[in-house]
């Protein structure tokens, strides 16, 4: 089991806002805080050892993402995940990824064999918690766009994945799924499709969002 990730920071590292949101993230990922928990700032910078200012950007950041929202005292509370939320992060990576897996299906040989390497280095891993599934499944999407070339189309697939709502929803799909299968067994069939050509690895992609969107939905 990893360790809580509410504890305190290091303070060494150069930007205390950046840290301390993805801490909270992580908590909010793992289940350490629940929806409708209230989070005060004050008893965040304790826990995590710093002052008020950096917790109080991470959770400004949090809120714009849409996973907190403001409360009386200064305060802010975890929003329950809706269906329009898991609506419009699905619409997303469908857009981004979809178009990837063509694009890497077009580049070829190279790039199809970047996707294969991450898939098999991950063969033997079934996630233990929701932490490790996130970072396995962001870990092989990513190497698709990355795959591409675009460091544009990269920007925008990490901001999709990298909110903190697209932990909180991860983490939820994680609680829903009753397969318990390896990332590898989960994906290989995506490299398949892109050795079939663009249009099959488009449509691979697709269906492999969608049935992801499924299973949270279930």
């Amino acid at each position: 089991m990893s360790s809580p990730a509410m504890g305190p920071i290091d303070k060494r590292t150069t930007t205390l806002a950046e840290r301390a949101y993805d801490r909270i993230a992580t908590a909010l990922l793992s289940g350490e805080i629940r929806p409708g928990e209230r989070l005060v700032m004050d008893q965040l910078a304790e826990r995590l050892d710093i002052s008020r200012t950096p917790v109080r950007d991470a959770l400004r950041r949090l809120a714009g993402e849409g996973l907190v929202e403001p409360s009386s005292n200064r305060g802010y509370i975890v929003r329950q995940v809706s269906d329009k939320d898991v609506d419009e992060l699905y619409e997303a990576r469908e857009a981004i990824e979809s178009f990837a897996a063509r694009r890497v299906a077009e580049i070829g040989t190279l790039a199809i064999d970047e996707v294969r390497a991450k898939i098999v280095s991950l063969r033997k891993l079934v996630p233990a918690d929701a932490e490790e599934a996130f970072r396995a499944n962001l870990a092989i999407h990513r190497s698709f766009v990355a795959a591409t070339g675009n460091p544009m189309l990269l920007n925008m697939f990490d901001d999709v994945w990298q909110r903190a709502r697209g932990q909180s929803l991860f983490a939820d799909f994680v609680a829903h799924d009753t397969e318990k299968i390896s990332v590898f067994d989960r994906h290989i069939d995506l490299v398949s499709a892109l050795e079939v050509g663009p249009d099959a690895a488009f449509v691979a992609m697709r269906r492999h969002i969608a049935d992801g969107k499924n299973v949270h939905l279930s």
